[in-house]
């Protein structure tokens, strides 16, 4: 890359540049480093210096046949940058770059971790904030973390998309991102003690104390404002050195050109991305469509595809062969029917209507709840592009069965009120988790042909919900499938609510026995039924 007496020759030009100042570091960056230099390429240098009064400079000299770009810097002003990204990362992204250091190699890597470690934190915050409950079974590849920074860099930075493009060519990739990833997985090291990620074969998994604490804080916006990126770096540099400006804005005008000359594009960071599912790992990139996917579950067999039940989803029973699935298209919300449902709950509840958001949801808490021990259908596949999630179908009986059969009669048999009893503790089980489900209507609820209460739609479901909501949902809405209360639902809702006392809060249904919940189903509801079930509620 540089032999010895250039490399001699150039650190004593280093010494010449920064004269009182002391050295603190120096390294080679750039096309020599990375493999991609043309015979006319400058030699590039930084220079960190204490005390450096011009703040930030370039200098550039000949230094035998070579030429030889030094950018000297203040150690406060690179650490600046480097800590909290002062200047724009107009510093510190040298160091996310192969680099070989010539001076004082330690402050270079304990300055790496520091840039490196800042880049994790925000990626792993940006990718929570962007896909939400998702995250909750987001597998992330370490290239992940490099590739996305740089190309977030090259958005609001034009210049280092010349840089990105060629260090990670095809025939450079092997050499330079493995030396780019070796200061990420160091880095990572922190993150792991501090709990807030686990490693699993290489492979990065946000827990759910990390995902919780941000989901909470509701920074619902997105995750990189290019614009004010690109504003504060530009005002930084400006303010520093306008030599510094031209340079950059010269190199950026010459790299453009010759990318506009070129077909090759920056590589995509979702490829290395994935969705853990029962079968296995899927890409976030991956389209498929119903029939796709189960032609891959099932070689050969006979796809079938037939509607189910769904007012506000496209939800479709697919068989493949002897294998059962349930498809969901979460398309976004519109029109008459989520006015009318808005209108009714007057805001006593507020549901996801984002297709992206109601799939994030039952992803996320299906993996959350499976991790539990709560019964809930196996994920088998997702399709983010398509907003297509696929379950595999639970074999039984929808919990809507024994609500109408218990208003058909007096009495309950003892295994109709062994089966109310489990609905209410499952959903006290769910609530322990500090889990609202936000759609519980007895369809919601399945018996399988084992014997276990499962929860098949959380599409509403959410960390900190509503639990009384839960309750109330699923009693005033049960209640709509009669026109008086009959002892047979009497026992029904008796045994639903001892089942959830000995395993929730009572608190909980009495709250859910309360007017602002009872009036939201009294268009749908006989108003004997409801007082009967707040009665039941209040008095729990």
């Amino acid at each position: 890359m540089v032999d010895a007496s250039l490399l001699e020759k150039i650190k004593a030009t280093c010494q010449e540049i920064a004269s009182t100042c002391h050295i603190v570091s120096a390294c080679l960056y750039g096309s020599r480093v990375c493999g991609y230099a043309r015979p006319e390429s400058d030699y590039d240098v930084l220079l960190v210096l204490e005390n450096y009064f011009e703040g930030l400079r370039y200098h550039f000299r000949k230094v035998d046949a070579a030429y030889v770009t030094i950018l000297a810097v203040d150690k406060e002003l690179f650490e600046l940058d480097a800590k909290k990204g002062g200047l724009g990362e107009f510093l510190a992204d040298r160091l996310l770059f192969p680099y070989v250091p010539i001076l004082s190699p330690d402050y270079l890597i304990r300055v790496e971790q520091e840039i490196k470690s800042r880049v994790i934190g925000e990626e792993l915050r940006d990718l929570v904030v962007e896909y939400g409950e998702l995250s909750r079974g987001l597998i992330i590849k370490p290239e992940y973390l490099a590739l996305a920074r740089m190309r977030k860099r090259a958005r609001v930075y034009p210049p280092i998309r010349y840089s990105y493009v060629n260090t990670l060519r095809e025939d450079l990739k092997q050499q330079n991102l493995p030396k780019i990833l070796e200061g990420y997985n160091l880095a990572l090291h922190d993150f792991i003690e501090s709990g807030m990620v686990k490693i699993d074969d290489g492979n990065i998994m946000l827990q759910n104390n990390y995902i919780d604490k941000l989901l909470s804080k509701k920074t619902m916006e997105k995750a990189v404002n290019v614009v004010e990126l690109s504003r504060k770096a530009l005002y930084s540099i400006l303010s520093i050195n306008v030599e510094t400006v031209a340079r950059e804005l010269s190199l950026m005008l010459k790299r453009e050109l010759q990318m506009a000359l070129t077909v090759q594009e920056p590589e995509d960071p979702k490829n290395h991305l994935f969705l853990k599912t029962d079968r296995g790992l899927v890409n976030l990139n991956e389209k498929a469509s119903m029939v796709e996917v189960a032609s891959k579950l099932r070689p050969g067999a006979t796809i079938t595809i037939a509607p189910l039940a769904g007012v506000l989803n496209e939800v479709c029973l697919v068989t493949a062969g002897e294998e059962k699935l349930v498809a969901k298209k979460f398309t976004d919300w519109h029109g008459f029917k989520w006015f009318t449902l808005s209108l009714v709950t007057l805001g006593t509840k507020f549901f996801a209507i984002a297709g992206k958001t109601r799939l994030a949801n039952e992803y996320g808490m299906n993996r959350f709840l499976a991790e539990s021990n709560v019964p809930v259908p196996s994920v088998v596949h997702v399709s983010l592009p398509n907003l297509l999630l696929f379950e595999r179908y639970v074999d039984g009986r929808p919990v809507t069965d024994f609500v109408r059969e218990s208003f058909g009669v007096n009495s309950l048999t003892p295994n109709q009120k062994q089966i109310a009893l489990e609905v209410g503790k499952t959903l006290a089980k769910i609530h322990g988790l500090d889990v609202g489900m936000g759609d519980t209507k007895p369809e919601n609820f399945v018996l399988s042909s084992d014997g276990e209460v499962y929860a098949v739609d959380l599409e509403q479901a959410k960390k900190r919900g509503d639990r009384a909501w839960d309750v109330a949902e699923f009693l005033f809405y049960a209640g709509h499938y009669g026109v008086a209360m009959t002892g047979g639902f009497l026992q029904f809702a008796q045994n639903f609510v001892e089942g959830y006392r000995e395993v929730g809060d009572s608190e909980v249904l009495r709250k859910a026995g309360g007017l602002p919940y009872a009036r939201v189903f009294s268009i749908w509801t006989p108003a004997t039924v409801i007082y009967g079930l707040s009665e039941i509620l209040k008095t729990a």
